[in-house]
């Protein structure tokens, strides 16, 4: 399946300016394009906005995004910091 960038933003519940703004900032590829020069979306990159998405949720900044997501083991423990910042803070509200 494929889709428009508009319809890839809605799914992901993030506007249009956003996916654009992933792309200037290299943090999403572009896409293949269709013979009306329409770009292409595909489920992977629907998963890769929907990660972006979620880590800039939880806080961290869209420079780090990168190393998170493409970084490997290195990638995984920054996530495991990063869950544990969450629960520490977590604790002390509670």
């Amino acid at each position: 399946m494929a889709w428009s960038t508009r319809e890839l933003a809605e799914l992901a519940g993030t506007t249009v300016n956003t996916v654009r703004h992933y792309h200037r900032l290299g943090l999403m590829a572009e896409p293949d394009r269709r013979y009306n020069g329409y770009k292409q979306y595909t489920a992977a990159d629907l998963v890769r906005l929907l990660r972006i998405r979620r880590l800039v949720d939880l806080g961290v900044p869209l420079s780090r995004v990168p190393d998170l997501i493409d970084g490997g083991t290195a990638g995984e423990r920054e996530l495991d910091d990063l869950d544990a910042e969450l629960q520490a803070g977590i604790e002390r509200l509670q």
